[in-house]
């Protein structure tokens, strides 16, 4: 009876070779497609944690150096040169303020 069935004839092809079955690159976006939200709520997350860190970290450097500036010089002015080591590097702090205020942020 099995025998004269056609139904398991073809069942040794690659079915992913067929043009109906989904590809891992269609899989793949889906997937990342339906986790997108969730990503963008991540990503708002640590935008704001950047930008508290490089603010924090300015405003701590700054008074270091003020601390530091009566009893030792030297040690203030070391600090001074990594502050402005820090300043250039996030210079770019602003553009963190402009996607804060992109809709949705």
């Amino acid at each position: 009876f099995l025998a004269d069935s056609d139904l398991l004839c073809n069942a040794w092809q690659d079915m992913s070779q067929h043009p109906w079955s989904p590809s891992h690159l269609t899989m793949d976006t889906h997937f990342k497609m339906c986790h997108v939200c969730e990503e963008i709520q991540c990503l708002n997350i640590k935008i704001r944690q950047l930008a508290t860190y490089l603010h924090d970290k300015s405003w701590y450097l700054m008074e270091c150096k003020k601390q530091l500036q009566t009893l030792y010089p030297g040690l203030a002015y070391q600090v001074a040169l990594h502050s402005k080591i820090h300043m250039r590097l996030s210079g770019h702090h602003h553009c963190l303020h402009e996607i804060s205020m992109l809709q949705g942020f």
